[in-house]
């Protein structure tokens, strides 16, 4: 494959995976649902500076990629593809980024690898169809990562310029956790290279650099401070940053391997076999290779820092996924014959092959144990092509046919992704109780909440669901409304039907959550 044609392809399948049926697919899920409504508030009101959810201050996250899906809106509409159209730019801007890194640093064939690494890594495509910070961040900390190491190695400007820019919007994205991962990525990186020294440091401008991150983030911090009087900016530093660092907050916590469990085992599963040696191989590299040294110690940041973080969740380590496909990606160029003749090797793929022949096995019985999904059994089926590769690892391995493993390893895993986007979320999200409960609701009549509402009836109903914390505002609410609905959960239905008229319409269970949503109404809404 020429140089222009492997850029031409490598881009039709990033398209293809990280657009896949971005709009078909109902906009559900907790977070996602979050962020869409308050880029939709913003863009209704106009108001640039002070995000909201369900018209109440939202401290959770800074504004830059609600300023993306207000531009979404603008263009394609209030809905799920505008929400997503630009968390899908950023996952094909990140793998064009890994293309042009590696094939600089790291040669064409190890470029295309690392690309497809990133493109067949369904969790990777699946953060990267969430209208949440997360694509965004993702995009600017990979650029930081490469423009920093070009700027060391080639003393470019422009790459100096790109690198502390590309700070200041992460800034804009999540936060100090931007400055903090690049920031302690470039000193480590120095520090091993032993070149933590007065000329480089002075070469590489690091506080002209900080100041313009923080000019770029800056007019935005002081505005939302100024505009709430001072709650966003307590409430996101100390509660979205510190204390989520400190103590774990929603009931994500867990040991400090899990961090590692999400990124090689959940980020990296198409090439599981491989993932270990490569790191092992980068490291045994790194003195003569200032690529490979610069990527171990960014993806090193990364998963370390969100170990020793007491909330984990699975998508805070996928800006290592980036700098992790560098890796993976010039390990899988080297591979050849010879790589069978270790008998651990030889184990560890027999050991990845069954695991894929009882993957669909596997979603049948994980499916069948949800009493809310255990009809959709039939979706497993759509994972057969995994089984079928894991069949042909076995017989590829007696061949010693490495090309033809990684081959079907990536065909296999792109298949099934493209399955999971057209065929088997759409199928999930119709059992999603947003999509059981309105169609049988007057959306027009008078919708309010008791304790807790499901974000996603707010967006799609695209208007103010007012909570209430207390049986008697839900009274006093209805007293002055001849009809309408409260969407609560069903743990409190007896609660509710204490108050005269309120009587049950409906529920149906949260997808993949324990709660179940309930529906009451009163008049004849």
């Amino acid at each position: 494959m020429n140089r222009k044609r492997s850029l031409v392809f490598i881009l039709i399948l990033a398209v293809a995976v990280s657009f896949a049926n971005i709009g078909g697919l109902d906009v559900y899920a907790l977070d996602e649902a979050k962020n869409a409504e308050a880029a939709r508030e913003m863009f209704e009101i106009g108001d640039w500076v002070v995000p909201h959810f369900n018209y109440e201050l939202r401290t959770d996250k800074p504004p830059l990629h609600y300023y993306f899906m207000m531009v979404g809106y603008k263009l394609f509409g209030v809905n799920a593809f505008g929400a997503r159209f630009f968390s899908s730019l950023m996952g094909v801007l990140t793998i064009l980024l890994v293309f042009l890194f590696t094939k600089k640093n790291l040669g064409e064939k190890a470029a295309v690898y690392a690309s497809l690494v990133l493109i067949a890594s369904l969790h990777f495509a699946l953060q990267m169809h969430m209208s949440v910070p997360d694509p965004y961040l993702i995009f600017f900390l990979t650029w930081a990562f490469f423009s920093f190491y070009e700027a060391y190695r080639s003393g470019s400007k422009w790459q100096l310029f790109a690198f502390y820019f590309a700070i200041g919007c992460g800034l804009l994205v999540k936060g100090p956790v931007a400055l903090g991962l690049a920031g302690l990525t470039a000193l480590l990186f120095l520090i091993f290279k032993k070149d933590l020294k007065w000329p480089t440091i002075s070469r590489l401008q690091p506080f002209s650099g900080v100041v313009l991150s923080l000019l770029i983030a800056f007019p935005w911090y002081y505005q939302v401070h100024l505009q709430t009087n001072g709650t966003w900016t307590n409430e996101f530093f100390f509660k979205h940053n510190i204390n989520r660092f400190s103590d774990p907050m929603e009931g994500h916590d867990g040991i400090f391997l899990l961090t590692f469990a999400y990124v090689f085992v959940l980020g990296m599963l198409t090439f599981l076999p491989f993932v270990f040696q490569s790191v092992k191989h980068a490291f045994k590299e790194r003195k003569s290779n200032d690529a490979l040294l610069f990527v171990l110690i960014a993806a090193s940041v990364i998963i370390i820092f969100f170990s020793v973080s007491s909330t984990k969740l699975p998508n805070y380590t996928v800006p290592s996924y980036p700098v992790l496909a560098v890796i993976l990606g010039y390990y899988l160029s080297k591979l050849d014959k010879y790589w069978f003749d270790k008998l651990a090797n030889r184990i560890g793929l027999v050991a990845y092959a069954i695991l894929l022949i009882g993957f669909p096995i596997g979603i049948y019985f994980g499916i069948a144990a949800d009493k809310s999904l255990n009809h959709l059994t039939h979706l497993s089926y759509y994972f057969i092509p995994i089984a079928l590769v894991g069949i042909g690892l076995l017989v590829f391995m007696k061949q010693k046919a490495m090309p033809r493993i990684l081959l079907s390893l990536m065909g296999g895993w792109l298949i099934t992704t493209m399955f999971f986007f057209h065929l088997i979320y759409p199928e999930i999200d119709r059992e999603s109780p947003v999509r059981k409960t309105l169609p049988t609701m007057n959306t027009e009549a008078r919708i309010i909440a008791y304790k807790r509402l499901n974000a996603a009836f707010v967006f799609t109903l695209q208007r103010e669901v007012k909570r209430y914390d207390t049986l008697q505002n839900i009274a006093s609410d209805i007293s002055n409304a001849p009809a309408g609905y409260v969407i609560s959960r069903t743990e409190y239905r007896e609660e509710l039907e204490k108050i005269p008229g309120l009587v049950y319409h409906s529920e149906a269970r949260d997808t993949f959550e324990n709660p179940t949503t309930l529906v009451m109404k009163w008049g004849n809404p």
